[in-house]
């Protein structure tokens, strides 16, 4: 039960403060032991409006933000299945399966081999994740897609985790909205709403602006407690790749085993944060949202505008603030994310080689159980960090001196793998 005191000690210290930015207080000390009165457990403390006091419509605030809203429906855009700047990563609808077939072998076992797509704008969060086919182990998969988050977990606290995802949408109207980011003041503080990403925020060493955190909420890497069903950021030893991939092997933890070769692997999800922390614009305190979400000018009125998307499609207002030559920041990006989009293919081709001629070696062959094991924790790291990067929305462009580290990484496992699959034939 030490998470949830946690979560709402962390709403007293966060959500009780005027604006984000003054800070998050740290909870270094050990809690005690002794749980409390289940009626304290399960609603969240803090400046939490009652569940019948929630705004989560974004069109609530049409009139009196009309411009912002109007922006924040621009993540619709791509709804209409046309083709806009594909070089830029906008090409929409887009199946990873056919964009990259290795991912059906690399994900064999798992629903992603099945079926993968291309995110959509936040204006579609809650009907992709409706009628995705990969199964969904609870509710707590609404986490990160629909405005009525807290809602529930107010109503239901822990036992909203595990309940039917197919039933509790039924009662769920509302994708991402300005409830997410900002409860019922929009236009002033920013909030955290995603349980997960409040206990989060302890374990970290230097608290992200206040523009980062907003994003951060959902755009991170996680993972589904077995029992509980909860969201769990697997941020005990840091932020680094080696540190998640640390935390998950001291646990014996694996989304599955892959059907071929026995390999106990993880599933990464979209660790843009993790990525983006420790780059040359997170070290100059630029957050998430002075790129994605610039300041932008339209029938003379400034506003931030809520259109969540590439900062290439406003490079002007996105990289002009700093870059002199902003034009010339979209070349270089493409020049960048086409480099590490080679170098993960050349991975994943490795990867491939590696899972068939490891399957091969069981088939044809008794192999020592020590070998077996050494090639599976070989695959595992290799794998772990290649989806690292692959699943990594800015296709290395957040941190890409970590995204090369991580690739050379994968390749020197892999590498070692083959190498000893080759002495044992």
């Amino acid at each position: 039960m030490r998470k949830v005191i946690c979560w709402g000690i962390i709403y007293i210290m966060i959500m009780g403060m005027t604006a984000i930015t003054t800070g998050c207080a740290r909870e270094e000390e050990e809690l005690p032991g002794e749980e409390a009165p289940e009626e304290e457990l399960r609603i969240p403390f803090g400046d939490v409006p009652a569940p019948e006091d929630m705004i989560v419509d974004a069109a609530h605030w049409k009139d009196r933000y009309p411009m912002i809203y109007e922006s924040f429906l621009r993540t619709s855009r791509m709804g209409d299945f046309t083709v806009e700047d594909s070089t830029l990563g906008g090409l929409h609808p887009a199946d990873y399966l056919e964009k990259y077939p290795n991912i059906k072998i690399l994900y064999d076992g798992i629903g992603f081999s099945k079926e993968y797509y291309v995110a959509r704008g936040h204006y579609y969060a809650l009907e992709d994740v409706i009628n995705t086919a990969r199964p969904k182990p609870g509710a707590s998969c609404l986490a990160c897609k629909t405005g009525e988050y807290e809602k529930l977990y107010v109503e239901h606290g822990e036992d909203l985790f595990r309940m039917d995802f197919h039933e509790t949408v039924q009662g769920v109207e509302h994708s991402i909205s300005c409830y997410t980011c900002h409860r019922n003041e929009p236009g002033e503080n920013v909030h955290i709403t995603a349980p997960h990403f409040a206990i989060g925020l302890t374990k970290l060493e230097e608290e992200p602006p206040a523009g980062t955190q907003a994003c951060a909420q959902c755009h991170v890497e996680y993972y589904f407690d077995a029992d509980t069903g909860e969201v769990v950021l697997p941020w005990d030893n840091g932020i680094e790749i080696d540190e998640i991939e640390a935390y998950f092997d001291e646990r014996g933890f694996y989304d599955w085993k892959h059907p071929r070769t026995g390999t106990p692997l993880i599933k990464v999800q979209h660790p843009e944060f993790e990525m983006y922390t420790g780059s040359i614009h997170d070290r100059m305190r630029i957050s998430c949202m002075d790129c994605h979400m610039p300041m932008v000018e339209e029938e003379g009125e400034t506003y931030r505008s809520h259109w969540a998307k590439s900062p290439l499609k406003t490079v002007e207002e996105s990289c002009g603030q700093c870059h002199q030559d902003a034009e010339g920041i979209i070349t270089q990006t493409e020049d960048i994310q086409r480099e590490i989009d080679e170098m993960q293919v050349e991975v994943s081709d490795m990867l491939v080689k590696l899972i068939e001629d490891f399957a091969a070696a069981l088939d044809e062959r008794t192999m020592e159980q020590d070998v077996v094991q050494q090639l599976q924790t070989l695959h595992r790291r290799a794998q772990y960090r290649w989806d690292f990067v692959m699943v990594e929305n800015s296709t290395g462009f957040h941190n890409a001196s970590k995204a090369r580290k991580a690739l050379e990484e994968a390749k020197e496992f892999a590498q070692e793998a083959l190498d000893l699959l080759a002495e044992q034939e």
